[in-house]
């Protein structure tokens, strides 16, 4: 394969030093791989677009000392930015909000036929060009979910549908690109659900198509015969998991590099994504560079863990990786990140405690709870995996307070419904010092605020306990400890229309 390349997802929350982005340069290479594509999306400084650039942001300079110091030595490093799809640093920015193609939750999209959208995009690529180098330029184009949402794209796609506004968008926009002296590149699913756009496209596009939870052959099939060369892109399966589902990510890395190589594609793209949300580069980056050396030289996985982690990292990997997440079905591939979503995303993390409680007051807590105290004790974990270890036996202890502190309120034993809450807070608290040193090495800096945001939904319980406890209801009626730690309860709210819905 002629492509052998990794994505670093510096979208998501990160602000990596020189240092690092130099150590990744120098490991990726060593690994065996020939490509470095950095996913960008508002996370570089654009000239052009100085309203958006937060600090931390990868800059300009930092790009060219990397390609002076490692493209000679066969490391190609390719921006990976988005122009359509994947857009909210931008509209959910003053100065950008105006090309939004309507409100959304989660994922943000631009308005194609809005009269500034394209001049707009013109100049974060024009940004971009200025800086890198290689020939390939990734113009994202990924879930475009929007498309049709407001008034002028609804008429358009009225007149020529779906796949005629997305086509009409890139078909314009990759042949710019080729009129820029460079190749365009885009993600492939919305090209696989609307596959009347690809005829709008030149055919030096790339397309680098996306399959996370199944092998692509059948899928890049399609866009080699319709003519277009193609990178097979598996992912590292941390984004919908509390750590990294290991057999997953091995199969489907050596699925699609079969498939590549049967294909005659381009090659294999390793997705990396979403390192936020008490998740971790560093934690990971040795299941990174094991799968380098798989692509590149055949290694065993065990052995390419091993020379990249150390023994005592590949033991910890298979613990987190694969035993650890076979103690209940809450954990077990592929259910989509539950913990994280519960304890962390939903931002109060009696969420948790209200899906999880049977697993995590019993048998299943205790074992994981065995196996979080067997790997602290494999020896030194030169700080890679001590954060996703503390998050699973902090996720256990913190329900089991917390169901004491429900369970003292069946009682009405308010004085040890809060001692319980308190005790549930500084669980939490355990967190504090290992998000704030990912913070303070380039990971994501809201997760700090994450967790104090937890720790304040926590003492906010706690106050309506106490509360209770000054004034208890001469009727006797209270709310069930769900309603109470809800963020919608009020006094009085018997009935519970909101508050008596899952967190």
């Amino acid at each position: 394969m002629k492509f052998i390349g990794w994505m670093y997802d510096i979208a998501r929350e990160q602000s990596p030093s020189d240092d690092d982005l130099d150590a990744l340069c120098a490991k990726s290479l060593a690994s065996g791989y020939n490509v470095l594509g950095l996913y960008l999306e508002h996370r570089f400084e654009y000239p052009s677009a100085p309203w958006a650039v937060a600090p931390g942001a990868l800059s300009g300079r930092v790009v060219r000392a990397l390609q002076d110091k490692y493209v000679a030595r066969g490391l190609r490093i390719i921006p990976f930015l988005n122009t359509l799809g994947h857009m909210e640093g931008f509209v959910r920015a003053v100065g950008g909000g105006h090309l939004s193609e309507g409100p959304r939750v989660g994922a943000a999209q631009l308005c194609p036929l809005h009269p500034e959208t394209v001049p707009f995009v013109q100049g974060l690529i024009r940004d971009a060009l200025a800086v890198f180098d290689d020939e390939w330029l990734h113009i994202g184009g990924d879930e475009t979910q929007q498309l049709g949402q407001c008034p002028r794209c609804a008429a358009r796609v009225a007149e020529i549908g779906k796949a005629g506004l997305y086509g009409e968008y890139y078909g314009a926009l990759t042949r710019w690109v080729l009129e820029q002296g460079r190749r365009p590149c885009l993600w492939g699913d919305m090209l696989l659900e609307h596959p009347e756009a690809m005829d709008h496209l030149p055919r030096e596009t790339v397309i680098f198509d996306w399959q996370y939870e199944q092998r692509p052959h059948d899928t890049s099939a399609r866009f080699r015969e319709a003519g277009f060369d193609v990178v097979c892109c598996p992912s590292i399966q941390t984004y919908n998991s509390g750590w990294c589902y290991l057999e997953p990510t091995q199969r489907y890395i050596d699925e699609h590099r079969e498939d590549a190589l049967a294909l005659r594609a381009e090659g294999v793209l390793v997705t990396t994504w979403e390192f936020a949300y008490f998740q971790d580069y560093p934690s990971t980056l040795p299941i990174v560079y094991a799968a380098g050396r798989r692509l590149a030289q055949g290694a065993a996985w065990e052995d390419a863990i091993r020379a990249e982690g150390g023994e005592s990292y590949a033991r910890l990997a298979e613990i987190l990786g694969e035993t650890l997440p076979q103690t209940c079905d809450f954990l077990r591939p592929p259910t989509w990140r539950q913990l994280r979503d519960r304890f962390v995303m939903r931002q109060n993390p009696f969420a948790l405690w209200q899906v999880w409680r049977d697993d995590a007051c019993g048998p299943v807590g205790d074992r994981i709870l065995t196996l979080c105290e067997e790997a602290d004790n494999q020896g030194p974990r030169e700080n890679l995996v001590g954060g996703a270890l503390e998050l699973h036996a902090v996720a256990v202890h913190f329900v089991r307070r917390v169901e004491e502190a429900n369970r003292a309120w069946e009682s009405a034993r308010y004085s040890d419904v809060i001692e319980s809450l308190q005790q549930a807070e500084q669980t939490l608290l355990r967190l504090q010092a290992g998000l704030s040193a990912t913070a303070s090495a380039g990971g994501s800096p809201v997760d700090p605020h994450r967790l104090e945001r937890l720790c304040s939904k926590v003492r906010v319980a706690a106050q309506r306990v106490a509360e209770f406890a000054e004034q208890p209801p001469v009727s006797g009626y209270r709310p069930t400890f769900e309603v109470l730690v809800h963020d919608s309860w009020l006094p009085e709210d018997q009935a519970a229309w909101r508050a008596g819905m899952i967190v």
